[in-house]
């Protein structure tokens, strides 16, 4: 299908996870695989309230700065998972936004806030 496995890591701390990122074609995207490493993986936690079903974690979007994202995010009312941006895998820095973040208009799905110091964004 196209897709190249560009990194493989056991992920520790409060996500519990093995994580597969794999390339698609030659773009900058990139899927995540997730594995729960144990039951008090989130991921887990979201496996067992579907009845033992996968499905979609989250979904990431890139930033060139996740703490001027955080800061956006946070005064303008959204609900902040993480309490400040946190390493993420690869080096990166990450931090999520509840689906229920914003009652008018609730998202329905976990959203991840990633910086990568790999990336080159342009700026808009």
């Amino acid at each position: 299908m196209g897709f190249r496995e560009v990194h493989r890591e056991e992920v520790l701390g409060n996500d519990q996870v093995r994580e597969v990122l794999l390339q698609i074609g030659k773009s900058q995207n990139l899927i995540q695989l997730l594995e729960p490493l144990n039951d008090s993986s989130p991921v887990q936690k979201m496996i067992d309230r579907q009845n033992g079903k996968g499905g979609l974690a989250h979904v990431g979007l890139r930033v060139k700065s996740a703490e001027e994202a955080y800061h956006y995010m946070s005064k303008n009312g959204f609900r902040l998972i993480d309490p400040v941006p946190r390493p993420g895998s690869r080096g990166t820095t990450v931090f999520f936004v509840h689906p229920k973040s914003r009652d008018d208009q609730p998202f329905g799905v976990l959203y991840e806030i990633v910086e990568d110091p790999n990336d080159n964004l342009e700026q808009n």
